[in-house]
């Protein structure tokens, strides 16, 4: 139906034209609207303007209301306030009614009026003095469009009054103020340790009007001297400082006057003794014996701890001091502390179960036995007459201080040498862990290590073991007099097993290398270069003849000698290979020819004066191979 109104609204515009209508302009007429929008919303007046609120087919939208008024929107979401809490998911055209002209209030108030709100329904109950203010004396403030609202207060106490303790006692107020009356404080669990004056002593029983009167007073209160409460019955005689003797436990109690007693805290033994053994003059006057502890107390130490007995003894404790006391002390004993000592407990050496006087003043300690066992059961008394230290430092039991140097034939009866300094202790003496064994029965080679050759040199063995042939610096450095077959030239830098490599028999049963039976012959070690020309034709030919054992290549062969043809003339420029060919062997090899089995001019040269015509060359000469 309202749709039929409008639509016939609109019609008989057109046909009467603006006048008709009683609408001055066009700017001015609002065709669809049911009427002139509040004051509040006035700025969005207009036919034009609908959908700002409205979606098509539905009166009012909350989600619309919500894109201008996010604050109220977060209260939604959140679960507080008044829209937060009995209006949740309402509609928001309940309370808030639009379209009855400018001078209309927005508001639809659930009690008729907002001074007749129920406050609980907003989440905060007003009782007492709050009851009485008016809603403006809270809210006064605005929205970000300039609008008063009623969001944004917090429910502390110090979001609206101020704090006149400046939080010494907290946030909550209501500890010891009502919301009936500011100034009616109630005091009955009021924690006075929170205020500038805690109460202790005797003061804990005093009543409150007994300091803040009656009418109470809590601010402007001097309590910075005893004498701002108390009369001051010695009339100033001990000055103003009544703590110096008494205590807030009882005035009568004068422990204050041990504990701050001038010069030496009445405390330990001392609180026991009565004043005037002390103050043989008057207890107001120093003792006429004088303050210090040997005034009274006789010297018991031997070492020179000097007269200052308060630096160690102190508050009387003449027994069980400090570890820190006795450290610091020690160092000036005929026994100092360095290294373990220092982190030995103090009863281990001074047993409490000793009498007092053997405990400290009897003690002996010339030797590491005094006081530690011997983990060797006396099998080191030959070392050093059975010191530890000889071993061992205070720095530490292990490692041991026994290095290689010291273990010396005399001291050891086994001297390291050679790669036995780089064995571990263990690596020997392995035996009857964790205490190793010291004492090692078999000191040969053959107990620590494993004979690789058999019984190749089962003499040399008895006679003085492995020692016969190897070095303690490397088992690859041999001791071996080779005077049998010279070792020199480049011999010398061959290794051990290029002459001695191991046989089939020492592969079979695991043995080292054979050095019984090596050949002494080139021919034993080296392959013949020459394919049997200087050992199988006459005359025979060493390896020596031509070779050394510096090097294998020859520095200066001598042609006469040896060979018995002299280079000279044109002979002696001519290179090797111009005379000895290399040849083929019918293996495959080659090999260079030194034996030619000619001699004469004629076996190499032709005879430029000979007949042309003649029959052939005679052969070579018989002179055969030199």
């Amino acid at each position: 139906m309202d749709l039929l109104r409008v639509a016939c609204a609109v019609a008989c515009a057109a046909a009467l034209g603006g006048a008709a209508l009683g609408l001055a302009t066009p700017a001015e007429a609002q065709l669809l609207s049911p009427g002139p929008l509040s004051r509040d919303h006035a700025e969005v007046d207009g036919d034009t303007s609908c959908g700002r609120c409205h979606q098509s087919g539905r009166r009012v939208s909350a989600s619309l209301c919500g894109s201008c008024h996010a604050d109220v929107t977060r209260t939604v979401r959140a679960g507080s306030g008044l829209h937060g809490g009995q209006y949740r998911n309402r509609d928001c055209g309940e309370c808030h009614v639009e379209h009855r002209g400018r001078s209309t209030t927005l508001v639809r108030w659930p009690s008729g009026s907002r001074e007749r709100l129920d406050h609980g329904l907003a989440g905060w109950v007003l009782r007492g003095a709050h009851a009485s203010q008016g809603c403006d004396d809270c809210h006064d403030r605005r929205n970000s469009r300039g609008h008063r609202t009623f969001l944004g207060l917090a429910t502390r106490c110090s979001s609206c009054h101020e704090d006149p303790h400046n939080g010494r006692f907290g946030a909550d107020c209501r500890s010891c103020h009502s919301e009936s009356r500011w100034s009616a404080v109630d005091i009955g669990e009021f924690d006075h340790g929170r205020t500038r004056y805690p109460l202790r002593g005797a003061h804990q029983r005093v009543s409150c009007q007994g300091c803040h009167g009656e009418p109470a007073r809590y601010r402007g209160l001097a309590f910075a001297q005893c004498s701002d409460c108390h009369r001051d019955p010695h009339a100033g005689s001990y000055g103003g400082n009544c703590s110096g003797c008494h205590t807030e436990a009882s005035w009568s109690e004068l422990g204050a006057v041990r504990e701050n007693h001038p010069g030496l805290r009445l405390v330990g033994g001392h609180r026991s003794t009565a004043c005037t053994q002390c103050h043989d003059r008057g207890v107001d006057r120093s003792p006429s014996r004088g303050s210090a502890c040997v005034s009274c107390h006789r010297r018991v130490h031997e070492a020179d701890l000097g007269d200052r007995c308060g630096t160690c003894h102190g508050a009387i404790r003449w027994l069980g001091l400090p570890r820190r006391i006795g450290l610091r002390a020690h160092e000036r004993t005929p026994f100092p502390l360095v290294g373990e000592h220092l982190e030995a407990d103090c009863d281990g050496c001074h047993d409490p179960g000793r009498p007092r006087d053997e405990r400290f003043r009897q003690l002996t300690f010339d030797a590491c036995s005094s006081c530690h066992q011997d983990p060797h059961p006396g099998g080191l008394t030959a070392q050093a007459g059975g010191d530890c230290a000889s071993c061992h430092s205070e720095r530490g039991f292990a490692p041991t201080t026994f290095g290689f140097a010291a273990h010396t034939a005399e001291a050891t009866g086994f001297a390291l040498d050679g790669l036995h300094t780089a064995v571990a202790c263990a690596g020997c003496h392995s035996d009857a862990r964790p205490r190793l064994d010291w004492q090692v029965a078999e000191t040969t080679c053959a107990s620590c290590h494993d004979n690789p050759h058999g019984d190749q040199f089962a003499t040399e063995m008895a006679q003085g073991g492995c020692a016969q042939c190897h070095r303690t610096s490397g088992w690859d450095r041999p001791n071996i007099d080779h005077s049998t077959w010279p070792l020199d030239g480049a011999h010398e830098l061959v290794a051990c097993n290029g002459c001695h490599s191991p046989s089939e028999e020492d592969r079979r049963t695991g043995q080292g290398a054979s050095y019984r039976g090596v050949a002494r012959e080139c021919a034993g070690c080296h392959a013949d270069e020459h394919a049997g020309q200087f050992t199988l034709q006459a005359p025979r030919r060493e390896c020596t003849d031509c070779h050394s054992t510096t090097a294998f290549t020859i520095a200066a062969f001598d042609h006469a000698d040896i060979a018995d043809y002299p280079l000279v003339g044109r002979h002696a420029e001519a290179e090797c290979a111009g005379c000895h060919p290399t040849a083929t062997l019918r293996g495959g090899d080659e090999v260079v020819r030194y034996r030619l089995g000619y001699r004469e001019c004629r076996d190499c040269h032709a005879d430029p004066h000979a007949d042309p015509h003649a029959g052939p060359r005679a052969g070579p000469s018989d002179g055969g191979p030199r």
